[in-house]
Formats: C-alpha cells, structure tokens, sequence
C-alpha cells in the first residue's frame, strides 16, 4: 500500500541570475537593432518624375553685404512705386540705404532653353523665366542689389516667385554672377526664377522694402 501522495514544490531560481539574464537578453536584441539601423543603406527611388538636378547657383560669387547701411534719404531723385512697361527706368532707394537705377528691357517665357546654356533644367512641372535688366549704383555704398533689392515674377493671379524663394538655377548673364558695383557703376544683366508649367504669364515685380511698396513691369 502505497503512502500519502505529497507534492513537490517548484525549485526557484536565484533572482538575480535571473535578472542577469534578462538585461543580457534585452542588450542583445537592442545591439541587433542599432546594427540593423546603422547596416541599411539610404535609398533613393527611381522614379522619373523626381526633379532634376538645378544648375548652379551663382548667389556664392557675390560680394558680403555691407556692415553699415547707406544712407536713409536717397542721393537722388526718386520714382514713385507704380506700373511700368520694359525700357522704363525706375530708381529705387532701398531700406539698407542702396539707390538703383533699374531698366527692364525684356521678359523672356518660358526661358527653359537660355537656362540650358547653363546646364540647368527645370524641375519637374516648373519653367524657368528670365528678366533682363540694366542696372546702375547711382548710391554711394559699394553693395550688391541681391541684398537689398527682391526681383520677383508673379503669374497673373498667383503668388510671387522671387530670387530668394525660387531660384533654382542660374542664367548665362545671371546678376549673382557680379561680385558688387561701385557707385556709379553699370552692369547688363539677367535674373531667373522659376513658376509652375501651367502658370499663366504676368509681370516682373521690384522692390527695395520686401514688397511694402513694388515697381511692376510687363
């Protein structure tokens, strides 16, 4: 006959092999998925609609902004902000105390294939448009009117696509191509910026204020 039945108790483990072994467990799959993250190489989808390439920029080549502004009334007469057609000249004091004298001459758009002389191209959906321009520091700092001055393009009935926003690529006579000018001094040149395909043409917006006050060409 057989004795009374006892039962066993579990045998436990020691505790802090226990946990020993948990940490060491969880240091594992954390090593595993920092070599996981770091083995994955960046990948770039080859997808024909991603933008090409813009061609350089010139904004590099120009001179640092003048640490003291010009002065704030302009050494010459002024022109009254308004509307203008290309081969007016305007003159403009601008907030950093510069003074341009300013002759559009032309709008060219689309400019897609003046741009390819650079070897830009525009991005997908995108058109390039050119402004020609004569300009003249008729002020008495030594600058560059990229500092002080915006030349923008607006679409009829769209936003402004100005050269701090929109410049993708550079023109073959482009104005940041031109390290400053002196006072007095003159220079023939071009500024580029790109709108969507599909926007309708417009005018070439100047201003010397961010916009406070524009010289509208077309």
């Amino acid at each position: 006959m057989h004795g009374p039945l006892r039962s066993r108790s579990r045998r436990r483990g020691s505790r802090p092999l226990g946990a020993a072994l948990l940490a060491a467990a969880a240091l594992s799959l954390a090593a595993l998925s920092l070599a996981a993250c770091v083995a994955m190489p960046a990948t770039v989808p080859a997808d024909p609609e991603i933008p090409q390439t813009p061609g350089p920029l010139p904004t590099d080549s120009i001179a640092p902004a003048p640490t003291t502004n010009g002065p704030t009334d302009p050494p010459v007469p002024t022109t009254a902000p308004g509307d203008f057609s290309y081969g007016d000249t305007v003159v403009i004091h601008t907030e950093r105390g510069s003074t341009w004298e300013i002759t559009p001459t032309a709008s060219v758009d689309p400019a897609d294939d003046i741009a390819l002389q650079t070897g830009a191209t525009p991005r997908n959906g995108e058109r390039f448009v050119i402004m020609e321009l004569e300009i003249t520091n008729v002020g008495v700092i030594t600058t560059h009117p990229m500092h002080d001055m915006t030349f923008g393009y607006q679409p009829d009935g769209g936003p402004i696509a100005d050269q701090n926003s929109a410049a993708t690529a550079a023109a073959p006579d482009d104005l940041g191509y031109i390290w400053d000018l002196a006072p007095g001094q003159t220079e023939t040149a071009q500024v580029i910026v790109a709108v969507r395909a599909d926007d309708p043409t417009g005018a070439w917006v100047l201003s010397g204020d961010g916009f406070d006050t524009t010289y509208r060409f077309r």
